[in-house]
Formats: structure tokens, sequence, C-alpha cells
């Protein structure tokens, strides 16, 4: 057996496993995490008339700019009374999806995509705007720019653990996409400024079960 084979095998095993080990998993507790990626490009909301036809009407459900969100997960316990390891589920709800609002009331959604994970004691881990691209496209098809895509991650684990989100957002009065990255640029082509905010939040997670 070639070494290339091996290591493929491996891998197919170590993925089985560790789907059998959070399809048997008792997950105690749950953190939806907000998240807001992408870039929109209009200040115009949109919305369904009354011929069911979509058209670009009232407000966007986050103004015109660019955003970006980081979610970290750190498996904290060291009691030895608790399991050593996180197993941890991830669910990813979505409710605009590349600028649509798919789950704006009376339509709801549900899960999207799973992913899993197990973080042993002391590790930690991240999911980012590309991270939940992967999810929803597939390695090496994320788009750019990132379509406006906003929905949670519900994080679902065997044991407590500490969950933080950073938001960033980026305003520009004229983005233009240049090549591989979009530039911030006046009417005439010249170089303008963009402002910035970040803003980071720990989340707060539910008991599942007594």
């Amino acid at each position: 057996m070639s070494r290339k084979v091996w290591i493929q095998g491996a891998a197919i095993l170590v993925l089985a496993l560790t789907g059998a080990q959070a399809a048997s998993a008792k997950y105690l507790y749950s953190y939806a995490v907000k998240f807001v990626c992408g870039y929109n490009n209009t200040n115009l909301g949109l919305t369904t008339n009354a011929a069911g036809q979509q058209v670009q009407q009232g407000e966007a459900t986050v103004k015109f700019g660019n955003y970006a969100t980081d979610i970290n997960i750190f498996n904290f316990n060291v009691d030895s009374s608790l399991p050593p390891e996180a197993i941890i589920q991830k669910n990813l709800i979505l409710l605009v999806s590349k600028g649509e609002p798919v789950g704006r009331e009376p339509r709801a959604v549900g899960t999207t995509a799973i992913d899993n994970i197990t973080l042993k004691s002391q590790e930690a881990t991240m999911d980012d705007c590309n991270r939940i691209g992967e999810l929803l496209w597939g390695p090496g098809n994320i788009p750019t720019p990132f379509p406006l895509t906003i929905g949670f991650l519900v994080i679902q684990s065997t044991v407590e653990l500490d969950i933080t989100a950073v938001y960033t957002s980026q305003a520009c009065s004229n983005w233009v996409f240049a090549g591989p990255k979009m530039e911030c640029l006046d009417t005439t082509g010249r170089q303008q400024g963009v402002s910035s905010a970040i803003d980071v939040h720990q989340i707060t997670g539910h008991r599942l079960f007594p």
C-alpha cells in the first residue's frame, strides 16, 4: 500500500470516528452566535411585492458596507471530574443568503450546514467568514467580493465553553472591485479613506439539560 493511500485511509477513518463520536454525544450547552459577513453594495432593501416578485424597496438589512465576523471557541475546562474533551457540533442557520432575506418573517429557516470538531482541554479554534463560506460553497469556491450573508452559528457542546465573537465593519462611499480586492475610490479613481469599526462580544450560553 502506498503512503498516499495510507494517509487518505487514515484521514477517512478519523473523519468517520469524529462523526460517530458527535452522533452519540449528549450536548449540554448551546450558544447562538450571530454572524454578519460580506459586502452590501446598496442602501435599498429587498422585498417581495404583491405579485410575488422581489424588488428593491425600503431599508437594507444592514447598511452599505463590508462586514466580517470572527467566532472564537476555547475549551477552558481543567476539572478532572469533567470529560477531558469538548465534543462540539456547529449548526449554520442562514437568515440572509447572498443579500436575499430568506429568513424574514413570516418565513422561518432551519440548519443549512453542520460542522463538527473535538477540542481537548485548553485548546481553541475559530470560525470566520471564510470558514462559513467553505461550509456553504465548498473549499476554493468562496466568491469575491463575499456576498452579504447573515445568520447564526449555533454551537452545541458536551461541556461549557468560552466563546467570543469579533465583529468588524468598513464603510466607504465608493467601493470598486479591482482585480482580487476591493478598493475605496472616489468617482475620479483616487484613493479615499475607509471608516472601520470593531466590536467584541462574549457569548452567553444556555444549559440544555439540568
